[in-house]
């Protein structure tokens, strides 16, 4: 019995400018995870179906597969894979064989099949591993934005994308601004900011401000315990005016003062 998911072969940003047609009656010796990026028709329970975009399906092995463009431009993403226990491993991840899944925010989907697509290429002691272990967390992060975004309203899930690029870049050490404001991110979104916060929560379960002040407080302690600078400019690259609002919300977090945080991790000045 093979325990390691297998990439057989596959194709990323596959274009075709004057359109596909697939029809493989018989379906394939393997699976296929095919990720739709166009318009087109598809067969789903012998019928034709009207495709826009964004469309997953997972082909079982031996399923018929049937779907085309006509004469308009047609781009996927395709993996054909083999596993001896998959049933049992999409059953418990709630993913359907052989029917249309459509999600919005597909960027991190894009991502990993990127990933994939480079590691695919490599070889190495590990390959095998390596391609297992990628090939499950892609499956694992597809089921959880797939039931996410069944879960949501059509207007969370219009701006969960954008929602999550915010939330990544607010615990971004590198590459947000400390002292931006909830209504400066808020204006960058072209949003009022009691929206902006109420998309948020809804979003999250927490407030904006609160994934604000964690990141500060979480970049001030990398900051205490990896340099010497006084904490008066830490608490000015953290975001703070002043030392002792920041003295102030750091106890409140951590249960310590900076000082006494950056003495017990061993970095005294």
């Amino acid at each position: 019995m093979n325990n390691f998911f297998e990439l057989n072969f596959m194709g990323r940003n596959s274009y075709h400018p004057n359109g596909i047609y697939i029809d493989r009656p018989n379906g394939t010796e393997t699976h296929l995870f095919l990720f739709i990026k166009s318009r087109c028709k598809i067969l789903v329970d012998g019928e034709l179906m009207d495709i826009n975009e964004n469309c997953f399906i997972l082909y079982d092995v031996g399923a018929p597969q049937l779907y085309y463009s006509e004469n308009e431009p047609y781009s996927d993403d395709w993996i054909h894979f083999s596993y001896d226990d998959s049933h049992s491993f999409f059953r418990d991840l709630d993913i359907p064989f052989n029917t249309p899944m459509f999600i919005m925010g597909t960027k991190d989907i894009s991502n990993m099949i990127n990933d994939i697509n480079t590691e695919y290429l490599q070889t190495g002691p590990h390959h095998s591993e390596i391609m297992d272990m990628k090939l499950r967390t892609l499956f694992y992060k597809f089921s959880d934005i797939y039931h996410t975004e069944i879960s949501f309203s059509d207007k969370l899930n219009r701006y969960r994308q954008t929602f999550n690029d915010v939330r990544n870049k607010i615990y971004d050490y590198s590459s947000f601004n400390k002292s931006s404001s909830v209504g400066d991110i808020a204006a960058g979104l072209n949003l009022s900011t009691s929206y902006f916060q109420h998309i948020y929560k809804e979003l999250f379960g927490v407030s904006v401000m609160q994934d604000i002040i964690k990141s500060r407080i979480d970049y001030a302690c990398y900051l205490l315990q990896n340099n010497y600078d006084s904490i008066t400019d830490i608490a000015f690259r953290c975001g703070y005016e002043n030392k002792e609002h920041f003295t102030r919300q750091f106890k409140l977090v951590t249960g310590y003062t900076p000082k006494k945080y950056r003495e017990i991790s061993g970095n005294i000045t």
